[in-house]
């Protein structure tokens, strides 16, 4: 039976998985993902010998990437340069949501911040 990887449970974002099962989670193969990690767009937790071991944060950014890269029919080093992007973005808009956290609820609410 093929399990689809979208039935897979969602790992948070604090555990640590293998290559392999980053592999499997984000739709793009092995040799890609090892592609991005020699052009420093993919980060292991360590720089050890054996099989790396990668933070479950990067399990939706490369799903975004392998996405896009399919609809846009990017390279492997355009996807390195957009995955650096996503990341960006998703930390700007961290901030933001931090930032308008602390406004108080009559500000926020009259700014449209619900």
């Amino acid at each position: 039976m093929n399990q689809d990887h979208t039935d897979w449970p969602w790992p948070s974002p604090r555990e640590n998985i293998t290559l392999a099962e980053l592999s499997q989670r984000c739709g793009m193969s092995e040799p890609e993902l090892v592609e991005l990690v020699s052009y420093c767009a993919l980060v292991p937790l360590s720089p050890s010998p054996g099989e790396p071991a990668f933070s479950a944060h990067w399990v939706t950014p490369l799903r975004n990437a392998a996405r896009l890269r399919l609809d846009f029919d990017l390279d492997l080093f355009t996807v390195a340069v957009l995955l650096d992007h996503l990341n960006r973005i998703d930390e700007l808009e961290r901030q933001v949501h931090a930032l308008q956290a602390l406004l108080p609820a009559s500000l926020r609410s009259s700014m449209g911040f619900a």
